[in-house]
């Protein structure tokens, strides 16, 4: 008898212990959003402006967003965003040794974003898809 009742107060702790866990990572995972994009040309932009191939998402997690490629380990670009989700200032990139202008619109969901590469006259619209 004594087996099954500690046995039994383990399981309620262990399943507790694990709602707990659980509980405490939902913020955190609605606090981190992905959204899939379209790369769209901006007008004027020359014919050797690259056209932004691949999976491009955007990745929102901690005050921060990046631009990704699925095939690609690094941010193009990460800014910090302000916290009403705005964002505009050049910043380093993986696309342009001179950096890239960001765009972001305010808000906390997905939104379209714009890029100006400071070397080249390639900007980029970001369409959520």
């Amino acid at each position: 008898m004594k087996v099954r009742t500690v046995a039994a107060i383990v399981a309620f702790a262990s399943g507790a212990a694990v709602t707990s866990s659980v509980q405490a990572q939902v913020p955190q995972a609605k606090a981190s959003q992905e959204w899939p994009i379209v790369i769209e040309h901006a007008p004027g932009n020359a014919s050797t402006c690259a056209p932004g191939a691949g999976d491009p998402i955007i990745r929102v997690a901690g005050g921060a967003m990046s631009l990704r490629f699925a095939a690609f380990p690094q941010p193009i670009w990460t800014v910090t965003l302000a916290p009403d989700g705005s964002f505009n200032a050049v910043v380093p990139s993986y696309a342009d040794p001179n950096g890239a202008q960001i765009t972001v619109p305010a808000g906390t969901g997905p939104r379209p974003i714009t890029t100006l590469q400071q070397s080249h006259p390639c900007g980029y619209r970001l369409v959520p898809k």
